[in-house]
């Protein structure tokens, strides 16, 4: 796969975002084998759902969509990749489990691409909500 063409693992809910795993009652990522696109309307579900409760999508599944490299907050220019992941990695020193679980969107994944079965053991630490607040934030400035 071309460099260009990764997936970011850490998408905030909009459509034509992929939902690639759920978060679980005790905060882990259940990956999805398959990736499910979502649209208009699920976005307007899970907007509904987090006026009630306060929840927002990002803090109960997890999205991916393309990366956009120089475009994200997140990009690190002097060495043209994503800092997200290798921050993480570097705040928890973990090693990925011997046996990755099945991931719907390794294949592209930005955070494998750039940092193997590591990058794959800190997914679960990413909660996309405090990065959707800092965009709505900017979005209305």
């Amino acid at each position: 796969m071309m460099e260009s063409s990764k997936s970011c693992p850490s998408y905030i809910a909009k459509p034509g975002a992929e939902l690639f795993g759920i978060v679980t009652a005790e905060g882990q990522v259940a990956y999805l084998e398959e990736s499910i696109k979502i649209d208009k309307t699920f976005v307007e579900k899970a907007a509904e759902h987090e006026a009630r409760t306060g929840q927002a999508a990002e803090d109960r599944f997890r999205f991916s969509g393309k990366c956009i490299q120089g475009g994200c907050g997140q990009w690190d220019h002097e060495h043209s990749a994503c800092s997200l992941v290798g921050r993480i990695r570097e705040a928890l020193e973990k090693k990925a489990e011997a046996a990755l679980s099945p991931c719907a969107i390794r294949s592209s994944c930005r955070w494998y691409f750039q940092g193997g079965a590591d990058a794959c053991g800190h997914c679960n630490e990413v909660v996309r909500s405090v990065e959707k607040q800092r965009l709505d934030a900017l979005a209305t400035e």
